[in-house]
């Protein structure tokens, strides 16, 4: 089976699913795609098979956007700060996509082994974070519940950002200030108030 088609099954997927929700019938997925329902089928025997494939392939599109190209070394408030601008601007450029990836989380359809492989495909941009985990108000909390308030926060910038895309850089800045904040150390001199001013100068 061919890689290509089953991309561009996955990307009209997220069309439907972004117009119609969860509830798009797989013969409108078919028809955005330009394919007949049968050969939707081949790739994707069932709707649950193809969002647990589309919820990974979303997820692994987003990891990449976050750490490619690598983030160069510096302090970690700082490569975090660019990780979380490369998150956002991901789903400002297609806000379909992060639509139907929280449409998905959110939903009964993902399998346990779905959700621990997006987990894992998440782990690089994840991981700049979780090094504040340690020194942070989350020290004592499961990783999951630091990554869900990160996705959380992430989210509601990336919705601010799509209705206003000329604020970018504000928005951004002020996702990322109150996500630090809630996960992040506090009274380091690369953490107060004049060194984020003169971030954003």
């Amino acid at each position: 089976m061919s890689d290509q088609r089953r991309t561009a099954l996955l990307e009209a997927a997220t069309r439907a699913i972004a117009r119609d929700g969860l509830a798009a019938p797989t013969a409108s997925i078919a028809t955005e795609a330009g394919v007949s329902a049968g050969s939707l089928f081949n790739y994707f025997p069932t709707k649950t098979t193809l969002l647990n494939a589309l919820y990974l392939h979303l997820k692994r599109d987003l990891a990449a956007a976050v750490v490619e190209p690598p983030i160069p070394p510096g302090p970690l408030r700082e490569r975090a700060r660019e990780g979380w601008r490369r998150w956002i601007r991901w789903g400002a450029a297609d806000p379909d996509k992060q639509r139907v990836l929280m449409l998905i989380e959110a939903s009964h359809e993902l399998t346990a082994q779905t959700r621990e492989d997006g987990i894992e495909a998440m782990q690089g941009a994840d991981s700049l974070f979780a090094e504040a985990q340690p020194a942070g108000p989350f020290a004592d909390q499961p990783l999951e519940f630091l990554v869900a308030t990160v996705a959380a926060m992430a989210a509601t910038t990336m919705e601010a950002v799509a209705h206003e895309p000329a604020e970018f850089e504000s928005r951004s800045n002020a996702g990322f200030t109150a996500t630090w904040g809630a996960i992040g150390t506090s009274g380091r001199p690369s953490d107060t108030g004049t060194d984020e001013r003169r971030n954003q100068s």
